[in-house]
């Protein structure tokens, strides 16, 4: 799974928490893709999770990594609760573009 965000905070609240401290994310239904929630809604283990801090030109930066514990569904959005593993410096962080018109993603 693959979660955008678009915020510094988050990524500097995760890395107050640090590895093996837990998080959340939450997205509007409509922020994530038909196939993430057809999969999510198919199979009980969730695995891991990589979280991309999203810029205004459309680039990312691979910034965390976790495993999803679980996964709340409510009648607009969802919220995926995962154990961070690892947070990246924005400096090292690799860089790509986000190719997806979601926030949440395979």
């Amino acid at each position: 799974m693959q979660a955008a965000i678009r915020r510094v905070w988050v990524l500097e609240n995760m890395k107050k928490i640090g590895p093996g401290g837990f998080y959340h994310l939450a997205y509007a239904h409509h922020q994530t893709s038909p196939e993430l929630l057809q999969e999510l809604k198919r199979r009980s283990d969730h695995g891991q999770i990589h979280i991309f801090l999203l810029s205004d030109v459309g680039h990312a930066l691979h910034i965390a990594d976790g495993e999803v514990i679980a996964v709340h569904w409510f009648p607009e959005f969802l919220r995926i609760h995962f154990m961070i593993r690892s947070v990246y410096d924005m400096a090292v962080a690799p860089r790509s573009r986000w190719m997806s018109e979601y926030l949440l993603t395979l």
